[in-house]
């Protein structure tokens, strides 16, 4: 009888333990944000990161892929680091404010190594994410991010030709706690004398019904590729106002939801867009939470016009005559 309570005893108390480990957020890898927060070092501002140190970084203050990872839409994830990639997470800096506290998390997959922001309120509520910092594969250019005493973020990047800089870039983006998003004040894109916007997704399969290269001029397109399914397709959209203050661009997959209706919508992503197809043009329409891809005030819309691939023409010369 004596060994029977005790084995009882025993049981409830390895119950209770885990019942207690999942209420303060230490069930398998998962950490509660209090937990998680600790792990950053207070940083001062203003604060630099560039390509060459994050690349060179090696600090080790990790942090459970399952706290970090769905913070962070997956479109960015699969197109940087590779569908399906493994993300390993470590605290690099944090930045308490009034209102918000800003953390700055190194990701890395094999080796590839980025930079995210990450946004939370007063109430350890979470806001948002932004690429702070993602290293190209391009040995002529360099990349610097900063935050200000203001809490304005810039990207930086610039282009070299042994000393001489060949061209520079620049976007500068800020929170708004009212939209829980980053919003876009200005954008210099690097190379910004191209006249016409490439589509990144140009050379993939197009045998959907749907696409094509749809044109208001070109500098605002819509790309429709195959998406891996059938009921999908990949989209890339770039907008652009004449005086080029005024941006837009996203490159995601859209899920069919009617015969002539798609819809980009991607877990931890707040953005929501609606493509509509009638005839030869597909309109665009902003549903909510795109700030990430836009300029202020900015909206992601219009109606775009497929354009008909070119028909190679007919030799008319007639041959000379020996």
């Amino acid at each position: 009888m004596y060994r029977t309570v005790l084995v009882f005893a025993v049981l409830f108390g390895l119950v209770a333990c885990k019942n207690n480990d999942k209420e303060n957020g230490k069930d398998g890898d998962t950490e509660s944000t209090q937990g998680m927060t600790e792990r950053f070092k207070e940083g001062t501002l203003p604060y630099q990161l560039s390509d060459t140190g994050l690349l060179k970084n090696t600090d080790t203050a990790s942090i459970a892929a399952e706290s970090i990872s769905p913070l962070i839409p997956d479109s960015l994830k699969n197109n940087y680091f590779g569908r399906g990639a493994k993300l390993r997470f470590a605290a690099l800096a944090k930045f308490p404010a009034k209102n918000e506290t800003y953390y700055v998390v190194k990701a890395t997959a094999g080796q590839k190594k980025g930079a995210f922001l990450l946004v939370y309120d007063k109430d350890n509520n979470f806001g948002a994410s932004y690429p702070f910092l993602l290293p190209d594969a391009d040995p002529n250019t360099s990349q610097l991010s900063s935050i200000d005493k203001n809490l304005t973020i810039s990207k930086m990047i610039t282009q070299r030709n042994g000393p001489d800089v060949t061209g520079d870039g620049k976007e500068v983006v800020a929170y708004d706690a009212n939209e829980k998003a980053f919003s876009l004040i200005m954008l210099d894109v690097l190379n910004e004398e191209l006249t016409e916007i490439i589509s990144p997704i140009d050379t993939f399969a197009k045998t959907h019904k749907f696409a094509g290269d749809y044109y208001i001029n070109k500098k605002n397109i819509i790309s429709v590729r195959d998406g891996r399914y059938p009921n999908q397709i990949l989209v890339y959209v770039h907008t652009e106002n004449k005086a080029g203050d005024c941006k837009g661009e996203l490159r995601g997959e859209f899920l069919m939801t009617g015969a002539n209706n798609a819809v980009y919508r991607q877990g931890g992503d707040p953005c929501v867009l609606n493509l509509t197809f009638k005839g030869n043009t597909v309109s665009i329409a902003e549903e909510t939470g795109c700030g990430n891809y836009r300029g202020l005030d900015c909206p992601i819309e219009g109606t775009f016009t497929l354009k008909k691939p070119q028909s190679a023409k007919p030799n008319s010369s007639k041959p000379k005559k020996k």
